[in-house]
């Protein structure tokens, strides 16, 4: 024997179960969301982390250019190469680092630009080393990566 149930409520029974799917959907989706979401505070110090081995880069290229004044390298191979792939990275980090001003970014900018004209130039090794210092000091101070 059928029971008989009407129109209007299988209706409201697909309506409900419609409403109860999405709503869990939603739900799960949130979860998973929040889950696989960097906090602004992880992004921050990524960041951060990020612009600490820019600096590291940047310092130790007094080795490179020792090499280079010595002439077992050339300028071109030993730190302008190696600056050019350090300013692409500095720049995404600061694409990055919305909280640092336009000011300090030229600033850091122009630091790499003195470091490779140094090297073209072929300044004295204690002054290339004082420009590097600088640049890493400058870069850490910028987005305070200690």
């Amino acid at each position: 024997m059928a029971l008989y149930v009407s129109a209007g409520t299988r209706r409201r029974r697909s309506v409900v179960a419609v409403v109860v799917s999405a709503v869990l959907a939603f739900a799960i989706g949130l979860l998973i969301g929040r889950q696989q979401v960097p906090s602004v505070d992880e992004q921050v110090s990524k960041v951060r982390s990020h612009a600490a081995d820019i600096a590291t880069g940047i310092e130790r290229l007094d080795i490179e250019y020792e090499q280079v004044l010595a002439g077992a390298d050339t300028a071109q191979g030993g730190v302008i190469e190696p600056l050019a792939d350090i300013r692409r990275d500095l720049q995404s980090s600061l694409d990055d680092a919305p909280w640092i001003a336009t000011a300090t970014r030229t600033e850091l900018l122009d630091s790499l630009a003195a470091i490779e004209s140094g090297a073209t130039a072929e300044v004295p090794l204690g002054d290339m080393q004082v420009l590097l210092s600088d640049a890493g000091a400058a870069i850490r101070s910028a987005f305070d990566a200690g």
